[in-house]
């Protein structure tokens, strides 16, 4: 532990709990409009029609931004509405979801960089829980038509807007696997995420919905070795699972063997996910946040 981490501990547990309580949620205030500048800056309306609910939005921030003060609340839409992301592509966000915040290259500008840097045309990018697309639409501009993009996503109503956006940036290509990765192929487990906040979604028993807003889905399994038996060298797999990256690696020893890189997620203390990859081969490098690189040691 830093020592400034040690001051703040200190300084909290001496902090009353009210004033604590007011501290965050200014941060929390403060935050969400950081977010919005981060939207303004990056993103523009498809249509007139959805640039101006993009405004209003925007106009609207300092009362919206006042929702649920007591946690996470990503910037408001008021509306649904189609939204061109500069150097990317199109993607339909929906109100008062979760969609506009994985959208934004500022949240996890290092991942991007990873792709940038890693992915050349004809190169394979495999996106292990892609959510609604975002990176797997960056990847797919980086290998061109001659490259292969496998997109993983488990949660039905986020798998149909995920094709969506492959349709409507015109990547007919793209391949999209409709299941849960696992250690084992062909069963039936139980996927939590939170109303509203479709990118945050797990298999993984440890994960925690917002209570009152749960929704679960039983969805099928299969191995990455199974699903990506008939693919050749990976250049990047992305592995963003909510802890349950554990099981999917499990499931992809041949995979790995064949994988140059791995960007994923490290939610918790628990080591065996890194233990693993480093087993397979891999140095571990921290990009930021929870994201890590895994990535051969001879590079």
């Amino acid at each position: 532990m830093t020592q400034a981490s040690n001051f703040r501990q200190k300084l909290a547990s001496r902090t009353p709990s009210p004033l604590r309580k007011s501290v965050r949620m200014g941060e929390h205030y403060l935050r969400r409009h950081v977010e919005w500048l981060n939207v303004l800056r990056e993103m523009r309306g498809a249509t007139v029609r959805d640039s101006a609910l993009l405004f209003a939005s925007a106009i609207a921030a300092p009362f919206t931004s006042l929702r649920r003060m007591d946690g996470f609340e990503p910037p408001h839409l008021l509306g649904d509405l189609s939204a061109k992301i500069r150097g990317v592509g199109q993607f339909a966000l929906r109100a008062g979801t979760d969609d506009i915040i994985h959208v934004l290259s500022a949240r996890e500008r290092a991942v991007r960089n990873v792709l940038e840097q890693r992915l050349r045309p004809g190169d394979v990018f495999v996106d292990a829980g892609a959510n609604i697309g975002f990176f797997s639409v960056i990847a797919s501009n980086l290998v061109g038509e001659s490259g292969q993009v496998i997109a993983f996503e488990m949660m039905p109503e986020t798998a149909a807007r995920l094709r969506h956006h492959f349709a409507i940036n015109d990547l007919p290509s793209a391949k999209i696997f409709e299941r849960a990765l696992f250690d084992k192929d062909g069963e039936t487990i139980t996927a939590t995420s939170s109303a509203q906040k479709f990118g945050q979604a797990s298999v993984s028993p440890e994960f925690q919905a917002e209570p009152g807003r749960t929704i679960r889905h039983d969805v099928p399994t299969v191995r990455l070795d199974t699903a990506l038996a008939d693919i050749g060298d990976i250049a990047l797999m992305k592995m963003d699972l909510e802890g349950a990256e554990l099981g999917a690696l499990l499931g992809a020893k041949d995979v790995l063997a064949r994988c140059a890189a791995v960007i994923f997620e490290n939610n918790s203390k628990d080591e065996r996910v890194v233990g693993l990859l480093r087993s397979a081969g891999f140095s571990i490098r921290h990009l930021g946040g929870r994201e890590h690189l895994a990535y051969r040691s001879e590079e």
